[in-house]
């Protein structure tokens, strides 16, 4: 799967707080009276994460392996109505704007949000549309260390598309969330800073320089 946004493709950091560690177990488990509710063992949160990334990538790669082929149309508006819940792209306008974003009114951020989407959407739809029948095999979700969960995906057999993806999520309200994408070391998020950098699309202009 080959991110592209101009370059290659490849949504910022929610901080979690991480919880002392405690015994998934009360009390131990052979303890547990007859018929007693035994509570499931904690889940790791890269586990969870992971988890929602997998259900988003076999959609994906479900709708892609049909036996006639979806046209560039059909990828498109499937990515609009079933992938894009799995991004937080509001989110991602967040740190692409960077110190900026405090000063936009609610209006700008809406549009820089929506600006993101379509340029990510459209990008991810060109290069899907060549798809190929890759196989993707999913490697153990790590904590970063500032925070969010990191599940990357390698891509056997990639042909044009990168060999490792990795997609940095975070737990939002509504659940996990994907806020950037990095491609062979070429983030989402930092292609698409620069790029708000030098002309504000979408969102609020830079300021002029005297």
């Amino acid at each position: 799967m080959r991110l592209h946004f101009g370059l290659s493709l490849a949504l910022v950091l929610g901080t979690f707080g991480v919880a002392q560690a405690q015994p998934p177990y009360p009390y131990p488990p052979n303890a547990y009276p007859p018929g007693a509710h035994r509570p499931a063992p904690p889940v790791f949160p890269g586990e969870a994460a992971a988890e929602v990334l997998r259900q988003g990538m076999d959609k994906l790669l479900e709708f892609l392996g049909q036996k006639e082929k979806p046209n560039r149309l059909q990828v498109a508006a499937f990515l609009d109505r079933e992938i894009a819940p799995y991004f937080d792209f509001g989110y991602m306008a967040r740190w692409v704007a960077g110190p900026r974003y405090g000063a936009m009114s609610g209006k700008q951020r809406k549009a820089l949000a929506a600006n993101l989407e379509s340029r990510f959407l459209s990008a991810l739809a060109a290069h899907l549309s060549r798809y190929q029948g890759q196989r993707v095999r999913y490697f153990r979700p790590r904590m970063s260390r500032r925070g969010p969960v990191i599940v990357s995906v390698g891509i056997l057999q990639p042909g044009t598309y990168p060999s490792k993806l990795n997609f940095r999520m975070y737990r939002s309200k509504a659940g996990w969330k994907v806020y950037d994408v990095v491609a062979n070391g070429r983030s989402a998020v930092a292609y698409y800073r620069v790029q708000f950098n030098r002309s504000g699309f979408g969102g609020s202009p830079p300021p002029s320089r005297r």
